[in-house]
């Protein structure tokens, strides 16, 4: 019998894929509802962490007169993370996400030339990242970062998971 398969790529039925449903709809809901911007891009990354088993998930917009990447959210407590200066379109893993409107997966950043912190990353133990582009009609309005703390090879599965949380947010 063949098992039937959500369109996130996950068993239906099984425990990730229900984690999944529930993640997404707890985003959907605060999206929905009257909460601040700030309080759903918070729960966004909080949320998005757990369910893709992430030491830092941050959320960044694109700041239309500056043409800059901003971290507008993140579950991060630290300081050096929080503290990254802005990027501008095409630089970095984020910055490349947001100028080609495509996912970029990195299984392990200290090896990619691409990636701008590597300073703050070896410092945080951030070894792999999976960025997804926010985009509404076409348009990228900013990123979704992920990253975890051990040399990781995203599944599809991981990667349909965040474009859909990327989908929603935007």
């Amino acid at each position: 019998m063949k098992q039937e398969k959500s369109s996130l790529g996950q068993t239906k039925g099984s425990p990730f894929y229900k984690e999944q449903i529930e993640a997404l709809s707890k985003i959907s809901k605060a999206i929905s509802s009257d909460l601040y911007l700030e309080d759903i891009l918070k729960l966004i990354v909080t949320v998005t962490a757990r369910v893709m088993d992430s030491k830092i998930c941050s959320l960044m917009l694109l700041d239309e007169k500056s043409k800059k990447l901003f971290i507008r959210a993140t579950q991060s407590i630290s300081e050096d993370y929080n503290k990254k200066p802005p990027l501008n379109i095409g630089e970095g893993i984020a910055g490349k996400v947001a100028k080609e409107n495509k996912p970029i997966a990195v299984s392990d950043i200290n090896g990619e030339e691409g990636y701008k912190y590597k300073e703050i990353a070896k410092k945080e133990g951030l070894r792999s990242l999976l960025c997804i582009p926010l985009s509404v009609k076409g348009r990228v309005i900013g990123v979704i970062d992920c990253y975890t703390s051990y040399p990781h090879e995203f599944s599809k599965m991981e990667i349909n998971m965040l474009t859909s949380v990327a989908n929603q947010a935007a």
